[in-house]
């Protein structure tokens, strides 16, 4: 009897296999027939986690200064979390009391008195000073002024801008005007709602989704708190260093160093730019090799210093992880998922390490039944 070349078992396998395949794409051409149905389900969605993820992120940097409290004796809960939401809400109406007039009116000066000066020398003096030649400079305004290159980017460019700023904004208002009644809803009744959260979970699994919401909660809230602090620091770094070299509007671009640190890796280097331009066309104040070394320095001290001393290597992210984080989570959440990519990586690799955890615990345990019998 001729034997088959492939035998039944292994026909059905690829007969599965196929089905598989077939069904995916045919999910797929269906998704996309009802594309506006899955975009309308998405908004939903965002609207949902917005102001829920916000309120869970200030919980976490919260909820520890209000246990702390009560450690000490402060309570009971609605005490200690009326004095610590007024003392927050007191710091951030200080910080914009203070800090807002200031950067508006070097906002100001600088329109006032720089900005027609830059215009002039992108005017006159840039044509002498361009650096591939005054024939390639003429040339290139030749081709703007004849193809209406940015008359036409503006045009185009305004309209999509106003449109993305107004789909944002509404979202971004709505979960800001809720923050305060979630995170004083969530701060109040913190250990009920982990309680609740925990007993959907069955009784088989509450002990393991327990420790690993405690790492999470451990690991995201030691992160954002050390962001917070890193932020302020480094702003109020720059701002000191910035002002000892001469360099106008010191404050207005060392509160742009401190904003923009939120985005590793990417935040110093946008919050460069400015200073270096500025310091470039300025007529006086420090040169723009004097700016670009603070700031080189700047982030010497950020990667080395202040990141191990406030953030701890226990947190450290191989910064592959961190660009691809920034890129996906901010394609799907817009800037919230650029500002948060950080912490949600730092969530999943807990979430992986602990999966780990257990499974090497398992065989483990495997190992020591099988030498015990």
């Amino acid at each position: 009897m001729k034997k088959r070349p492939i035998s039944d078992e292994t026909l059905n396998r690829i007969i599965k296999f196929l089905a598989i395949i077939v069904l995916g794409f045919g999910v797929v051409l269906l998704a996309i027939q009802f594309q506006d149905f899955w975009n309308w389900i998405l908004r939903a969605i965002r609207a949902v986690i917005i102001p829920i993820g916000l309120a869970y992120i200030g919980a976490l940097i919260i909820f520890p200064l209000i246990k702390y409290l009560e450690k000490k004796g402060v309570g009971p809960r609605g005490f200690s979390l009326g004095l610590v939401f007024v003392l927050t809400v007191g710091l951030i109406f200080a910080a914009f009391y203070f800090l807002t007039p200031l950067i508006i009116n070097e906002i100001r000066n600088f329109f006032a008195d720089d900005f027609p000066i830059i215009v002039d020398y992108i005017n006159n003096d840039l044509r002498g000073e361009f650096i591939f030649g005054v024939d390639l400079y003429d040339r290139i305004i030749t081709f703007i002024n004849e193809t209406n290159v940015i008359a036409d980017t503006v045009d185009s460019l305004v309209p999509n801008l106003i449109a993305s700023l107004s789909n944002l904004l509404f979202p971004l208002l709505m979960a800001f005007a809720l923050l305060p009644i979630l995170l004083i809803f969530y701060l109040n009744d913190y250990e009920v709602i982990s309680e609740r959260i925990r007993s959907i979970i069955p009784p088989k699994h509450e002990k393991n989704a327990a420790e690993l919401a405690s790492r999470l909660n451990q690991t995201v809230g030691a992160y954002l708190r050390g962001q917070l602090i890193l932020m302020i620091v480094l702003g109020a770094v720059a701002t000191i260093v910035y002002k000892l070299i001469g360099l106008k509007y010191y404050f207005f671009f060392g509160f742009l160093v401190g904003v923009t640190n939120i985005i590793p890796y990417f935040g110093l280097l946008i919050a460069a730019i400015p200073p270096i331009v500025y310091s470039f066309i300025a007529t006086s104040g420090p040169g723009p090799l004097l700016v670009l070394v603070v700031n080189v320095v700047l982030q010497f001290f950020e990667g080395n210093i202040f990141q191990p001393l406030i953030m701890s290597h226990q947190l450290s992210i191989h910064p592959i992880v961190i660009i691809i984080s920034i890129l996906f989570f901010g394609s799907l959440f817009g800037t919230l998922g650029v500002i948060f990519a950080s912490p949600i990586a730092a969530s999943i690799r807990v979430i992986y390490r602990f999966f780990r955890d257990l499974r090497q615990e398992k065989l483990k345990n495997n190992v020591t039944e099988a030498t015990s019998t």
